[in-house]
C-alpha cells in the first residue's frame, strides 16, 4: 500500500467507512486475491511433522552448519535459466486478453517443488536418474482436487460432496497427498492403447478442463511410476528452512502477499497493513492486502546475519530488484519471521522427499519444457 492509500485509509477511519473509501476497484485488485489456494476448513496440527520424521534437523544452525542451501541451483544446472511459471491472465498492450489464467497455483507450486526435487536427486544427491521433463501443473492440480479433494476428510466433508466443484482452487495437503498416493505426471505425450494425451507445455485451459473431472483413469498408472514417498507437515519457519537443508523443497500455502520490489539483498516486504473489510465500524479486521496463494520454497539463507528463505512464485517475471545468490527470475527472499507467519497462517505447508525419478538407463525420451 503506498502513501496515498494510507491517507485514504486514515480519512476513511475518521469517516467510519475504511474499505469503501479505498474504492471497490482497489479492494478488488488488492484486498484478497485468490490465486487458487484455499484455507483448509479444519486445519490439522497432528499431521506427520517434519521434526518428528527428520530429527537431526532441529534448528537452522544445526541443520546445515550455518551454510546457505539453494536447491534451485540444481534445477538451474538441469535447465539453465529457470523460466518462472505463470498462471496469470496475459493481455496485450491494449488490454485484450490473450490467455485467460486459472487459479491453479497449488499445481504450479507442486510442480516446481517436484522439478526441484528431481534435479536435486541428480545433482545434489547423486542418484542415477535423468530429468526427462518438467512436472505437469494441470494434472497435479486436477488430481489434488478430484482424486484427493472431492471426498476430503469426514470432518471436513461429512456429506462427501465435491464442495470445490465449479470454481478454481485447491489445498496444499491435497496435492501433497496426490503426489504420494498417486505420483507425478510430466509434460510429455502419453499413449496407452487407444488413449492419448499431450501434456507438453502448460495450458490454463487444460487446468480448467480437468479440474472437476480429475486425472483420466488410464493415466494414473503412469503417475504411480513416479511417487513422492515422503510428505511431512511443516509447522514453523525453522522447520521450513531445515527441510531445505535436508534437501526437501517445501510447498507454501498461506494468505500472505508481497511487494513487487526486492531490496539489495533480494528480500521482499510482506503486506502487513491492517484494516477492516466492510467498513471501519463493521466487517472483519485483518490484513488489507492478501494473496490466497501457493508458492515454492527452494532456498535457505543462513549466512550474513539475515536468516530467511527464497520463494519461487507463479506470476511470471512480476517483480524487480537485485537477484543475489543466482535467484531465479520471479523469485524473492523472505525473512524468517515472515516465513514463520506464512507457515502458521494455515498450517498447510508440506516438505516432500524420496521422489522416484526416471532411471537413467531406461531413458529414450526427448526433453519437453
Amino acid at each position: 500500500m503506498d502513501r496515498r492509500d494510507w491517507i485514504r485509509l486514515a480519512g476513511a477511519a475518521v469517516g467510519g467507512v475504511a474499505s469503501s473509501a479505498l474504492g471497490a476497484e482497489w479492494l478488488h485488485n488488492h484486498h484478497i486475491t485468490k490465486m487458487g489456494a484455499d484455507r483448509p476448513l479444519t486445519p490439522k496440527r497432528d499431521r506427520k511433522r517434519f521434526y518428528n520424521t527428520f530429527k537431526p534437523f532441529a534448528g537452522v544452525s544445526k541443520a546445515s552448519g550455518t551454510k546457505n542451501v539453494f536447491l534451485f541451483h540444481n534445477l538451474q544446472k538441469q535447465l539453465g535459466e529457470i523460466v518462472p511459471h505463470n498462471q496469470s491472465t496475459i493481455t496485450d498492450e491494449n488490454g485484450y486478453t490473450l490467455i485467460e489464467g486459472e487459479g491453479d497455483c497449488v499445481g504450479q507450486a507442486a510442480a516446481m517443488i517436484a522439478d526441484t526435487l528431481a534435479a536435486t536427486n541428480i545433482h545434489d544427491l547423486g542418484r542415477s536418474e535423468q530429468f526427462v521433463a518438467k512436472a505437469s501443473v494441470e494434472m497435479l492440480y486436477a488430481g489434488s482436487r478430484y482424486e484427493i479433494g472431492k471426498d476430503g476428510y469426514p470432518e471436513q466433508n461429512p456429506n462427501q460432496k465435491n464442495w470445490i466443484k465449479g470454481r478454481a482452487g485447491s489445498h496444499g495437503e491435497w496435492v501433497a497427498r496426490f503426489m504420494k498416493e498417486y505420483g507425478v505426471l510430466h509434460r510429455m505425450q502419453y499413449t496407452d492403447n487407444s488413449n492419448s494425451i499431450d501434456l507438453r507445455g502448460y495450458d490454463p485451459n487444460r487446468s480448467r478442463k480437468y479440474r472437476d473431472a480429475g486425472v483420466p483413469d488410464w493415466l494414473e498408472r503412469f503417475a504411480k511410476e513416479h511417487p513422492v514417498a515422503e510428505i511431512t507437515n511443516v509447522q514453523s519457519g525453522q522447520e521450513a528452512l531445515d527441510a531445505i537443508c535436508a534437501r526437501q523443497p517445501v510447498l507454501m500455502c498461506s494468505s500472505y502477499a508481497f511487494k513487487d520490489k526486492r531490496d539489495k539483498q533480494g528480500f521482499a516486504e510482506a503486506h502487513l497493513g491492517m484494516g477492516r473489510q466492510g467498513g471501519f465500524f463493521g466487517g472483519q479486521w485483518g490484513r488489507i492486502v492478501q494473496w490466497w496463494h501457493a508458492m515454492a520454497l527452494t532456498g535457505a539463507i543462513l549466512e550474513g546475519g539475515r536468516i530467511g528463505g527464497i520463494i519461487q512464485n507463479s506470476h511470471g517475471a512480476w517483480n524487480t530488484g537485485p537477484r543475489p545468490y543466482g535467484m531465479p527470475e520471479g523469485s524473492f527472499a523472505v525473512d524468517l519471521e515472515i516465513l514463520d507467519r506464512m507457515v502458521k497462517d494455515w498450517f498447510d505447508c508440506y516438505a516432500i522427499s524420496a521422489y522416484k525419478g526416471h532411471e537413467a538407463r531406461r531413458m529414450r525420451h526427448k526433453l519437453y519444457f
